[in-house]
């Protein structure tokens, strides 16, 4: 037998970008690409069982206890959760090595509370995939950790703590200057934050997002349902704040929009994000529709839309899933009407249900 496997174990000793989708059989071979030149690597494996099995463990925690992060700017781990205490020590382990070049992180289990430290004063790290919360003991503050974070994906419900956590009143550390001016993290660079935990959509969840003012993508899982009814509690108040707070939104989910129409939300919450978001391009949020034809002739009228920036050079489309709405042929163009005196550049209007598809026809033949 000849074998090509060079004393080191690794044969492609100059590869800097490794995506790694795994199957079980090639684990054990990992040594083979473990290049100490890795600049991205990207590991996948999704076993047929729930769980790693007892055969593939070994190789996983092994390949995770060497695996070179000297110079890793992007690490995915994608693993099916584990018990194993081994092999989550060893993926703490693989972040704890992780050095200052490290630019994002995706890793989809848990990790230790020394890991997520090291990962909150990493210098260059712009994006981060998290399921854990703040450390459980920890004496940092929100000054100065996360100081270049631009994307933050929130997986899980302790990881909605880190909204909290950065509403946290700042204090400065004994060595830092009393004057310096205050840094509080992602607050000022954090552009894009997705929340994928189905929760209630009120003022306790919007308060703390209303810190980050450059937020561009914003998109939160609502927890509305046919068993637990509308969850969506924010007031017309509220969403004006919300607005005048994050005026660079430019994608904003505020939960998929159910049936109950029960909101306390009228159609004169669309104003703020008219008036003030000059960027807006899609929006996703409750309103009730029950009474929108009257309610849209008075919102026409609001003295606010005097102040609304010219919508004319881009689109918006306003999507409201499964509102309900019925409307008869009469009510289509004045009802049109309000909302394009909202949005001049209303493009599509996405709702469930053929009713909603009486208003884009017109709409469509108004940009003709």
């Amino acid at each position: 037998m000849i074998s090509t496997t060079p004393p080191n174990g690794v044969v492609f000793s100059g590869l800097r970008d490794m995506d790694w989708t795994v199957q079980h059989h090639t684990i054990p071979f990992y040594r083979l690409f473990l290049s100490s030149h890795l600049t991205i690597f990207k590991f996948v494996y999704t076993p047929t069982e729930d769980e790693i099995s007892d055969e593939t463990l070994p190789s996983i925690t092994s390949l995770m206890m060497e695996l070179e992060t000297s110079s890793l700017q992007r690490l995915e781990l994608n693993l099916p959760p584990t018990t194993s205490p081994s092999l989550g020590f060893a993926i703490s382990s693989v972040v704890l090595r992780c050095g200052p070049s490290l630019s994002a992180l995706h890793v989809t289990t848990p990790l230790s509370d020394a890991a997520v430290r090291h990962i909150m004063t990493l210098p260059n790290l712009t994006s981060w995939d998290a399921r854990n919360g703040p450390p459980t003991v920890s004496d940092l503050s929100p000054f100065g950790v996360f100081p270049q974070l631009e994307t933050l994906n929130l997986h899980t419900d302790a990881s909605l703590e880190w909204l909290s956590f950065f509403e946290a009143t700042p204090r400065t550390f004994p060595w830092q200057d009393s004057h310096a001016p205050p840094h509080r993290g992602p607050c000022q660079k954090l552009d894009f934050l997705e929340s994928r935990v189905p929760t209630p959509v009120n003022a306790a969840l919007i308060s703390p997002i209303m810190q980050f003012h450059a937020l561009v993508f914003l998109t939160l899982e609502s927890a509305c349902s046919d068993a637990d009814g509308c969850t969506f509690s924010l007031t017309d108040d509220d969403v004006t704040e919300i607005a005048i707070a994050l005026p660079r939104l430019r994608d904003a989910h505020f939960g998929e929009v159910c049936s109950a129409n029960s909101c306390q939300t009228t159609v004169s919450s669309l104003i703020p994000f008219s008036v003030h978001c000059k960027d807006l391009v899609l929006l996703s949020i409750h309103f009730n529709t029950g009474n929108i034809r009257e309610d849209l002739e008075v919102a026409s009228m609001d003295p606010r839309l005097n102040d609304s920036p010219s919508f004319s050079e881009r689109s918006v489309w306003l999507l409201l899933s499964d509102a309900p709405y019925l409307i008869s042929e009469e009510d289509v163009e004045p009802v049109l009407t309000g909302f394009l005196t909202i949005f001049p550049s209303l493009e599509e209007i996405g709702g469930h249900g053929s009713e909603w598809d009486k208003l884009n026809p017109a709409l469509r033949a108004r940009w003709k």
